[in-house]
């Protein structure tokens, strides 16, 4: 059952003597003696085409003549950038950032609302965010590298904390993820929790590779799931207009937010 000829293309984060996100720091130690520990084939990706492609056909010919899956590791900076020109096409239109989303979002939240964010950076525009305007940092949980846990995190505060409402700051990529969460949300049915999805259509935190985010309709996940209620905003002045009746239904409730793809180089 496990002789699949498979082809495994890993990137290689905290590789040894390269600093990295501190989260990645243990498994980048670890990442050649495990799969070897495995009994999977390995080799480093080299940085020249014709070595690429000499490591390639080894890769292919060991997967085939053996029956096995073969793990190609890649380091940091081995691939160029990558140019997203088919999102960045659907994304022409819209005209809000994240960070002016976001920014809008924490001057209509009450005082006392707590926020859980997903890794990123959503986590990262939110800690500067409340930076800037002194605010503290003590409502806020920013899930740092665990892509698409944050909204099960934000249902354990608020089946906790049932007389604050709990806001999730979900994106496209990490929801995708870990989709299987909308309906344990919706059956557990919390009345306090919101769900908000920054959507850009994108992986921008790791490159900006594309994601299924434009192809699909959200809310309808969500309705399905049974979440209580559901609404989509692409503007400043529509994302206010709403935000209290979305704050104010009972849940859970779904928020999506249409961004277009963009981010400040200066984040912390």
């Amino acid at each position: 059952v496990y002789s699949i000829p498979m082809l495994l293309l890993i990137g290689w984060r905290a590789e040894p003597g390269v600093k990295d996100e501190p989260q990645h720091t243990r498994q980048g130690k670890i990442t050649k003696e495990l799969l070897d520990l495995l009994g999977i084939p390995n080799r480093v990706l080299p940085d020249t085409l014709d070595a690429a492609k000499e490591c390639l056909e080894i890769a292919i010919r060991t997967t085939r003549n053996e029956n096995t899956p073969f793990a190609i590791l890649v380091k940091s900076g081995t691939f160029g950038p990558f140019s997203m020109q088919a999102a960045q096409d659907e994304n022409a239109s819209l005209k809000l950032t994240r960070e002016e989303a976001l920014a809008t979002l924490l001057t209509l939240m009450d005082a006392k609302d707590v926020v859980v964010s997903t890794t990123g950076v959503t986590s990262r525009e939110l800690f500067e965010l409340r930076e800037k305007s002194k605010a503290g940092h003590s409502r806020d949980f920013l899930t740092v590298g665990s892509m698409g846990h944050c909204s099960q995190i934000a249902l354990g505060m608020a089946r906790n904390k049932s007389a604050r409402n709990v806001f999730c700051l979900d994106g496209d990529g990490a929801a995708i993820m870990h989709l299987g969460a909308f309906a344990i949300i919706g059956s557990a049915g919390p009345a306090n929790l919101r769900h908000i999805l920054f959507n850009n259509g994108a992986h921008e935190s790791v490159g900006g590779q594309p994601t299924a985010g434009f192809s699909i309709d959200f809310p309808a996940i969500a309705q399905g799931c049974g979440y209580k209620a559901c609404y989509t905003a692409s503007g400043k002045s529509e994302l206010a207009a709403l935000f209290r009746e979305f704050q104010e239904k009972p849940g859970p409730a779904f928020l999506e937010i249409r961004i277009k793809k963009w981010s400040r180089k200066d984040l912390g």
